[in-house]
């Protein structure tokens, strides 16, 4: 199998009635890439495109240009991040909807959905993306709200069904990239999600019901059971707290400063295993959004870029992976970008197509370490999974609400636990202080933990409860398959209740 190359794509290149309210009239990304400032010597900034190019993806020449640029140089497909709000609420949108009408436009493609809400840094919300700390500065003053742009909210199932019937046609369309028959869609925060097995799950049989063999989920930076595969995005996934310092003409200082060649050689010895799947960049340099408090790698260079990706290809053939991607196809705000500009020319896209024709010469060797690292990285998902949700209830308490207030609402009477650790525990707190009965736990260690209430394992007969709540929150899915064999139910993951 020889691996396909997509890159990400942002289709924020346009006017959209959002951003003129809320960074000024006619703002789009080439706004923050004009106003640029180089910070410090050697500081490469800013970044102008080859023969000043600051196109508008809103017209077909543009999209013809680039699907031209992608096919010369090898690319076999372009990922379009796809923004979906609470409501069914979309923003930059049109540029995968003109394709998808623009049929003799030759672009494979295929949706990231970046879901996260949008919001201004003031904003008290710990999960957000906040889009560009400078042009919130320089427009906004004196704004007095929650500082929420967006909000990301996953609904229930007619939600679900909703989304799903908006990609459809997409999913359809014969340049959509598919694996083995199922159209390929990725989720850029997974483990945010806490209906995720249950939409999965909607999902899959819509898609049967439509034709296709099912959804090829790819989950971006953190392994999901739940999930077919993962994307290491870079260089979000090795993510270093800290850089080192530059200073300005002004000698300010400039922090988050990285190697871009080190963090290269990192992301090649991180990804292992077939559904693994690697990514490459060419560069980053967020400081045209967020200013002195951005993160940058310095000396980017397309030499380093090119062995990079072709050491990534080669390892992918060896182990039958089906793609490698590459952040990014024109993320000129934040320094990724494969189009040429007028520094570097064409040679970032002249990196991937020598990739491309020498990756089969190279000779990759198996790594004796691979099933030590793969045993720490699991226990890192996992207590990842345990931040998140404290940080959930934690929230949920400086507002005056608790966890158990949603099942009241739903009307449950009694419910059993699952998992009597950490999390469970501290849950059950909750519950005695409750009107909800605990008819049972239900733990691997079964009736050696002593409670007030039994304890059964999941293989034992489960009794008849309103609702069965799963406080582990690392590889829910397997659980939440075999809770659904056993009983009648509802089955709520712990996260599910935070909302």
């Amino acid at each position: 199998m020889e691996p396909k190359v997509i890159a990400l794509y942002l289709p924020q290149f346009h006017r959209t009635p959002e951003n003129d309210e809320w960074w000024g009239e006619g703002f789009t990304e080439w706004t923050t890439v004009r106003q640029a400032e180089s910070l410090f010597e050697g500081h490469q900034q800013p970044n102008v495109p080859l023969n000043g190019n600051y196109y508008n993806l809103l017209e077909k020449d543009t999209l013809e240009w680039q699907a031209s640029l992608m096919h010369k140089y090898g690319l076999y497909g372009m990922c379009f991040y796809h923004y979906y709000f609470k409501d069914g609420r979309k923003i930059l949108e049109k540029p995968a909807e003109n394709l998808l009408q623009w049929k003799d436009i030759n672009m494979p493609f295929c949706f990231s959905w970046a879901n996260e809400t949008w919001a201004r840094s003031w904003s008290k919300l710990q999960d957000k993306n906040v889009w560009s700390n400078l042009e919130e500065k320089s427009n906004n003053q004196g704004v007095k709200d929650d500082g929420i742009l967006l909000l990301q909210d996953y609904g229930g199932k007619k939600e679900w069904i909703d989304h799903f019937n908006y990609l459809l046609p997409f999913f359809k369309d014969e340049r959509y990239i598919k694996m083995d028959g199922k159209p390929i869609f990725l989720i850029y925060k997974s483990l945010q999600i806490p209906c995720l097995v249950k939409m999965i799950n909607c999902w899959q049989k819509l898609a049967l019901d439509n034709g296709f063999k099912g959804i090829y989920f790819i989950s971006v930076n953190s392994k999901n059971d739940s999930m077919d595969a993962v994307m290491y995005q870079e260089p979000q996934h090795i993510f270093q707290t800290q850089g080192s310092s530059k200073y300005d003409k002004d000698n300010q200082v400039v922090q988050n400063v990285f190697d871009y060649k080190e963090t290269c050689l990192k992301s090649i010895t991180k990804t292992k295993l077939e559904n693994e799947y690697f990514c490459a960049f060419p560069g980053y340099d967020d400081t045209p959004r967020r200013g002195k408090s951005g993160m940058l790698y310095a000396n980017r260079n397309p030499e380093t870029f090119g062995d990079t990706l072709t050491q990534m290809l080669a390892i992918s053939r060896n182990s039958q992976r089906e793609f490698v991607f590459i952040n990014a196809w024109n993320e000129w705000g934040e320094g990724m970008y494969l189009e040429p500009d007028e520094r570097f020319g064409y040679k970032y896209l002249e990196a991937v197509k020598n990739a491309l024709e020498n990756y089969k010469t190279i000779t990759i060797a198996d790594s004796d370490l691979q099933s030590e690292i793969e045993g720490y990285e699991r226990k890192l998902q996992q207590y990842r999974s345990y931040w998140e949700t404290f940080d959930k209830w934690m929230t949920l308490k400086e507002q005056g609400r608790k966890a158990t207030d949603f099942l009241e609402k739903q009307g449950v009477k009694n419910i059993a636990v699952y998992g009597l650790g950490m999390i469970g525990n501290h849950f059950l707190e909750e519950l005695r202080k409750s009107n909800l009965q605990i008819v049972c736990g239900i733990d691997g260690k079964g009736d050696s933990i002593h409670m007030e209430f039994p304890v059964i394992t999941i293989n034992d007969d489960i009794p008849d409860v309103d609702a069965i709540v799963v406080t582990v929150t690392y590889n829910y899915g397997g659980i939440y398959e075999k809770l659904k064999e056993k009983c009648q139910g509802k089955i709520y993951l712990i996260n599910e209740l935070m909302g």
